[in-house]
C-alpha cells in the first residue's frame, strides 16, 4: 500500500495563542487524512490582526483554493508582514510554491517562519517533509526526533518518522516503532495498521 505524504497538500489557518492543526483540505494528493483533534502548542504570543489582514488572510485561501496561487502568494506576504511573529502565513506559503515545485522559495518560506516562532512544531514538521522531498533523509530524520522531544504526541510527525524510517531510510524498526505509537492513537487510520502488519510479516515481529 502506498504511504502518501501527509499536510503538505493542505493549508493551515490562522490561529493565535496556539497552532491547533484545524485544516481546510485545498489542494487533494493524498488518500490519507489529517487525523483530528490533534492540538501542538505553541509559545507564541497572542497575535491580534486588523480587520484588514484577516481579510487578506482569507481571500488568499480562497484564491489558493481556486488554483489562483500568485494572487494567494501575493497576500500571504502581506499578511506575514502584517503578523511578523506569526510563522502561518510562510508555512502556508511554503506549502504553495512546494505545489509549484519551487522548492527553494519553499524552504526560504520556512525559514521565515521559524524565524518568527523558532519552536514552532508545525514549522518544524514542513521543513523535515520538505528535507525528505530532496533527499536529505538523516536531516530529515533529526529534526524529527527534534520535534518529538518536546512534543511526543504529535502524531503526524510519529507516521511521518514512520514513512520517512520505512520507505527512504529501509530502518524497518525505527518505521514500526512510529507506526505503532501513531496508530495507538490514530485507531480510524485502517492504512497504518496495514503498513504494521506488513512489516511484521517482513521482519518476523
Amino acid at each position: 500500500m502506498k504511504r502518501c505524504q501527509t499536510i503538505s497538500v493542505e493549508l493551515y489557518s490562522m490561529q493565535f495563542a496556539c497552532i491547533a492543526l484545524t485544516l481546510a483540505v485545498l489542494m487533494q494528493g493524498c488518500a490519507s487524512e489529517q487525523p483530528k483533534n490533534v492540538e501542538v502548542r505553541s509559545a507564541s504570543p497572542v497575535v491580534v490582526l486588523t480587520a484588514e489582514a484577516r481579510a487578506d488572510f482569507d481571500a488568499a485561501m480562497a484564491y489558493i483554493k481556486a488554483e489562483e496561487y500568485e494572487k494567494g502568494i501575493e497576500l500571504l506576504n502581506k499578511v506575514a508582514k502584517a503578523a511578523p511573529t506569526n510563522a502561518i502565513p510562510n508555512i502556508n506559503l511554503a506549502l504553495v510554491y512546494k505545489k509549484q515545485g519551487k522548492l527553494k522559495q519553499a524552504e526560504d518560506s520556512l525559514k521565515l517562519a521559524l524565524t518568527a516562532e523558532p519552536d514552532n512544531p508545525v514549522a518544524h514538521n514542513e521543513y523535515a517533509l520538505l528535507y525528505r522531498k530532496t533527499g536529505r533523509f538523516k536531516e530529515a530524520l533529526e529534526l524529527y526526533e527534534k520535534i518529538l522531544e518536546k512534543h511526543p504526541n504529535f502524531m503526524m510527525v510519529h507516521k511521518n518518522t514512520g514513512i520517512l524510517c520505512d520507505l527512504y531510510m529501509k530502518d524497518y524498526m525505527c518505521a514500526l516503532k512510529h507506526y505503532v505509537i501513531y496508530s495507538d492513537a490514530m485507531q480510524d487510520d485502517k492504512a497504518v495498521k496495514i503498513w504494521i502488519a506488513d512489516l511484521q510479516k517482513r521482519s518476523g515481529k
